[in-house]
């Protein structure tokens, strides 16, 4: 007997290839009717036999597009029309951010292949794509998502590409960027004065970089300045043009294979190299590589990633592997465009190689590791942004404003909340610029109009100072640790109140020092300070974080007072006399010194104390540098003490910085001292963790902030409150650092706010 179903699909179903499967599905099964998109979705309507209908919903679910996550599948039984074919019908608006429009996505493996296949007609064509990969949030100018109004608009389809655009039955069917050497984007590679150059583009740029140049090259969502990365006299040109002394750069490799030879890889990391995201994994360096030590100075671990346009796999297969690094001069956006292109092209890099297909919007590489087996994402953009996460209740729409450095921003509708691509540090011009147009797009294509706005109680901060601005009525200001916590809450869907630890280097605390070692109980309407890492004070302020033998000295002033000048001798060279004792000066008298409990602070004077990072040129060295060093193995701990004082809890390290002395003056290993640091520090989370569940009863602990990007710490610290009966949660969707804190602050707004109607 023939049956119609009428069946609606929510999720992330457009501009993934989800007609065309649906419309191949339903000829493998014999069925007529039709598949079209809807605002909400696909809404399909299918008519055959009973078992065919069966087989084909069957189909479906089991084999959806790569890129395709069927959220919810509606199905009801309607009466046959009869129909003779199954069609893709002309669509209704669509392409919805809320229905899950999907984020750039690497070049498959078809496509792939075709790109090295010399008998077909896109052979080495450097834009190929097909509905299963190519750009799309970085072109799309707004929605629906369609070819005219991405910056694909200006390149005419020829006869052929025109022929697979339209034909239901063909992987490119409706894939917007789809086109060849005929009709599509095409390279150039040009001077330092901006003039092109003859000859086959990738081979010349291939050349080049094998001779020690240093290139900028278009991807997706922006520039990278790239050098061969087997070479020390081009990555330290590169350092130096950059003004980028230290800090890690990341190496693109041919294929996995390569990766492996230079790096460890488990199967986890394997997946997520290869993935249509593409991140780049940090992984741990082999001894046998023959990389620069350059890329990474401060520590054995590399940043890989692999090739995810086809241009990238082009220059790929002559030369093995490249740094790509940001296209950008210090902490300024990525270089999105030929204009821009002259900030860095003749002051960092010697050539171009550009194409026309213009980036509507810049959006920086995502990096991410592993910590036994489970994602840390330290930065989320390219292939994970503009995919929603879903909050654990329904509000009205919240712009949060995000923080000072790091920056992301926050936009829910409904239960969704849209995590921006990463902005990067506001305090500088360009990037404030950058982020001021990022909120006005992305309110633009997801068509909200923001009820609540949310920001940090920071007074200063310019993302505080912008939703000032932003002229809504509805100003929430949110403790940025709060906000840390209520992050992490939001990913594991928590909605209860929990212990939550918030460690990073720097956040407003209410009482007018500065926070970052700290102990909550916490649930998305309220987040009660309970305890707290002794306070030191900052010599001189910001300076104490960019020179941390400063904190080490305010540790020692403040723990051994008149004895303290018995400790500098060997440890304090670095100082000169007559700033030592300012220095001292301050730390007494409190002069331009606030007092912080940041447990970041206390990384940065252990480092200092053993002699390995005096001053730092990025933010988090030293306690890189820190956890490099540790000798694995170490189970040893040092003393800490726990203290009742006004009214909340504190944890002071005083005892372990004294037998840290001790132990340098005597010799000890500096890899067992750094070890044994790490353990001390998990091993006091989870003694305060146990105190405070003894009064409150709470067995949730949720760990946020910037200093969990330690995987050493992080795993050292789950283990510890884990073996006490703990459940212990920690990011995994959005970064522990600021760049997921306004997730938190959007979370906590809605809150609010359904609190306040409720009552």
């Amino acid at each position: 007997m023939r049956k119609r179903i009428r069946a609606v699909v929510n999720g992330r179903v457009q501009g993934v290839g989800f007609r065309p499967t649906v419309y191949n599905h339903a000829i493998k099964s014999n069925l007529t009717g039709f598949v079209k998109n809807i605002p909400s979705g696909v809404i399909i309507e299918a008519e055959g036999e009973g078992e065919s209908i069966t087989d084909f919903l069957e189909r479906l679910r089991k084999e959806p597009p790569k890129q395709a996550y069927i959220e919810a599948l509606h199905t009801e039984e309607i009466r046959p029309l009869g129909d003779v074919v199954f069609e893709i019908s002309p669509s209704t608006r669509s392409g919805d951010l809320l229905i899950g429009m999907p984020p750039d996505l690497a070049t498959c493996d078809e496509c792939r292949d075709e790109l090295f296949d010399s008998k077909n007609r896109r052979y080495k064509y450097p834009f190929i794509n097909c509905t299963n990969c190519g750009p799309r949030f970085t072109i799309v100018q707004e929605l629906p998502y369609d070819r005219e109004k991405t910056s694909m608009d200006s390149f005419k389809l020829c006869d052929q590409c025109y022929a697979e655009y339209t034909d239901p039955g063909d992987r490119r069917f409706d894939a917007q960027p789809n086109a060849c050497a005929v009709c599509g984007p095409a390279l150039t590679l040009i001077d330092d004065k901006g003039e092109p150059l003859p000859g086959n583009p990738i081979e010349e740029t291939a050349g080049l970089l094998g001779n020690g140049r240093i290139i900028a090259i278009k991807g997706l969502g922006g520039y990278h300045l790239s050098c061969v990365a087997t070479s020390n006299e081009a990555i330290s040109l590169l350092r130096s043009r950059k003004n980028r002394p230290s800090k890690a750069l990341a190496v693109m490799f041919s294929s996995i294979e390569e990766v492996k030879r230079h790096c460890e890889v488990n199967e986890t990391e394997e997946r997520e190299l290869t993935s249509f995201a593409r991140p780049v994994v940090i992984l741990h360096r082999r001894d046998t590589s023959d990389l620069s030590k350059l890329i990474s100075p401060d520590s054995e671990d590399i940043g890989a990633f692999l090739p995810y346009t086809p241009l990238h796999y082009l220059l790929l297969s002559q030369i093995d592997c490249l740094v790509m690094t940001s296209g950008n001069l210090a902490e300024e956006p990525i270089v999105k465009d030929e204009q821009e292109l002259r900030r860095v092209l003749g002051n960092i890099a010697d050539f171009a190689l550009i194409h026309n297909r213009p980036i509507v919007r810049r959006c920086d590489d995502s990096v991410m590791k592993f910590i036994q087996n489970k994602p840390l994402l330290i930065r989320r953009s390219r292939g994970f942004v503009p995919e929603p996460i879903e909050l654990p209740f329904e509000g009205p729409p919240v712009i949060a404003c995000g923080a000072e450095l790091k920056n992301t921003f926050c936009i829910t509708r409904g239960n969704k909340a849209f995590l921006s691509q990463h902005i990067g540090d506001l305090t500088e011009y360009t990037s404030y610029h950058f982020y001021k147009e990022s909120i006005d797009d992305l309110l633009r294509l997801l068509k909200v109009e923001p009820e609540i706005v949310a920001h940090d109680m920071h007074p200063d901060y310019l993302s505080t100072r912008h939703a000032q601005k932003l002229g809504i009525g509805n100003i929430v200001p949110i403790q940025h640790h709060h906000a840390h916590i209520a992050a992490c809450m939001v990913e594991h869907k928590i909605n209860e109140p929990v212990i939550g630890v918030a460690f990073d280097g720097a956040g407003y605390g209410p009482d007018g020092t500065v926070w970052g070692g700290e102990f909550f109980l916490a649930d998305y309407s309220s987040c009660q300070r309970v305890a707290h890492i002794r306070q030191y004070r900052m010599p001189g302020g910001e300076e104490a974080i960019r020179n941390p033998i400063r904190m080490a000295l305010s540790y020692i002033v403040t723990d051994f007072e008149l004895k303290a000048d018995s400790y500098y001798g060997s440890l304090f060279r670095a100082i000169p006399p007559d700033e030592s004792g300012i220095l001292q000066q301050m730390i007494k008298n409190g002069f331009r010194s606030p007092l912080t409990s940041s447990c970041g602070r206390l990384f940065d004077a252990v480092a200092a104390l053993l002699g390995i990072c005096d001053t730092i040129s990025y933010e988090g060295q030293a306690a890189i540098r820190l956890q490099s060093l540790s000798k694995s193995g170490e189970n040893a701990t040092y003393p800490f003490d726990i203290a009742q004082g006004d009214g909340l809890k504190v944890i002071s390290f005083s005892p372990m910085i004294r037998k840290i002395i001790a132990d340098l003056k005597s010799g000890k290993e500096k890899a067992v001292i750094s070890a044994m640091f790490h353990n001390t520090i998990a091993a006091s989370v989870a003694e305060m963790c146990n105190q405070i569940r003894s009064s409150e009863g709470i067995t949730k602990v949720v760990l946020s902030g910037g200093v969990f990007q330690n995987d050493m710490l992080l795993a050292l610290t789950e283990e510890n409150l884990k073996k006490a009966g703990f459940e212990v949660y920690s990011h995994q969707k959005v970064p522990p650092n600021d760049g997921g804190i306004a997730l938190g602050q959007a979370a906590i707004a809605i809150a609010g706010q359904n609190a306040n109607n409720a009552s």
